[in-house]
Order: C-alpha cells, then structure tokens, then sequence
C-alpha cells in the first residue's frame, strides 16, 4: 500500500460505464494504488450509488463533503471513529436555527445532513450572506457550493483536502504519492492538495475556472473515468497497459 488514488464518484470515476469498468480492471491488477471515494452524498447514498453503477470496488469511502469516512471490511463499510478532527465545538442545531433568517437558503431533505453537514439548496450569492451570518454568532465553518445550486456548512477545516489528507497520513502514504480526481467545486478542496490531480472534461465551470491556479492539476481531455486514465498516464502511474 504505497499509493493513493481519491476519485470523486458522480462525473469523475462513474458516469461512462466502459471506461469504468477499464480503470476498476486496471485497478485489480499488481501495483495497483489504494482506491478510494470521495463525494458529497452520505454514506448510505454513496454506497448506493457505488453498487447502481457498479463501481464497488473501493477500500475507502469519504462521504458527505469530507465529513466522514469509512473503510471497507469483508464487504462491509465501518466508520473510521476518529473522523472528523474538529477545532471548536460544533452545535449544528443553533447554527441551523441561525441561518433561517438567511432568506436564500431551502434546506435540503434531512437526509442528506449528517451532524456535522448542514444542506441547503441556494443560489452562489448566499455564500456571502451565510458566512456573514456565522460570523454574527461567532462561528467559523467550511462552506461549499456546487453543481449551481447545492451548498453545504460543514466545521472549519472539514472538507474533501482535510478529509484526504487525514486518510492518507493514517495509511502512512506520503501526499506526493496521492492522486485526486473530481470534476465539481465540492472537489476543490482536495484538488488543492500538494499532490497530482486531475480534472476531468465536463468538469464544472467554476472548477474549470480555478483550475490553472491548482497546484499540480492536469486537466484531461476526457470526461469520467477516461480522464482519470489519462490523468494517470499524464503523471506517470500507468503506461496504458501496467502500473508504473
């Protein structure tokens, strides 16, 4: 185990069955880097989502924008108890009970929140408004906003970098020896790592507007899991037929 491959699941590691079912054969063979999932769906809607595209191949899985994670045993998925590292309390209640006044904000069906992810549907503008709103109450906190419409508070320094982060230091696999892959905003955070990542076609606008200030990023010229192929041949992993 001395290699980390980190794939967002929605448009990044699914979405064209045959180049899927390419990467996961790859991924079987020796060599082969440690996969794992990352994505905003809770777990039991990753893990769903994992068998509908039959892609359940993964030994981790980082769900619910990095709020949580959980590792794969005997077919199964256990928490990873010490999950998330939090800086200061979090009271998701009083800071649900706070952003009502926030007028933008529809929250999203219960569940698909976790104690420490807070859901809404909203427009990119509501960003300034909830981040001011939490400061009012002296709240720090980690917001995305994704796919135009989808946004999420999380605790401060909770996201998919930490989240990756943590994983791979708990695995002893140094970050130059992690890839990440994604294609929407909530992937950001992880894409940002000091490590080789990639972006694959299709990718949203906003991420594809960041991604020349990322610092190892390559943007493949292919959608879903071929552009993780190619992102993996880019960077040297995989010459197209073993790995490297």
């Amino acid at each position: 185990m001395d290699r980390l491959l980190v794939c967002d699941i929605d448009g990044t590691f699914a979405g064209e069955a045959e180049a899927a079912a390419k990467l996961l054969r790859q991924l079987r063979l020796p060599g082969a880097p440690v996969l794992a999932y990352a994505t905003g769906r809770q777990s039991y809607s990753a893990t769903s989502a994992i068998a509908e595209y039959d892609i359940d191949q993964g030994s981790y899985l980082i769900s619910g924008v990095g709020s949580e994670i959980y590792r794969r045993v005997g077919g199964h998925w256990f928490p990873m108890a010490t999950w998330p590292r939090l800086s200061a309390p979090w009271d998701d209640a009083r800071i649900r009970l706070a952003l009502r006044s926030v007028g933008s904000l529809v929250p999203q069906a219960v569940a698909v929140e976790s104690p420490y992810k807070l859901s809404y549907v909203a427009p990119p503008s509501a960003v300034d408004e909830v981040r001011a709103r939490l400061a009012q109450i002296g709240v720090e906190a980690t917001i995305t906003h994704s796919h135009g419409e989808l946004l999420d508070v999380l605790p401060a320094g909770i996201d998919k970098g930490s989240a990756v982060a943590w994983l791979a230091d708990s695995l002893g696999i140094p970050l130059e020896r992690v890839m990440t892959c994604g294609n929407s905003a909530n992937d950001t955070a992880m894409l940002r790592l000091a490590c080789p990542s990639v972006v694959v076609s299709g990718s949203e606008a906003e991420l594809l507007a960041e991604a020349p200030d990322l610092p190892q990023t390559f943007v493949a010229p292919s959608d879903c899991a071929w552009g993780i192929l190619d992102g993996l041949r880019h960077f040297g992993w995989w010459d197209g037929t073993a790995w490297r």
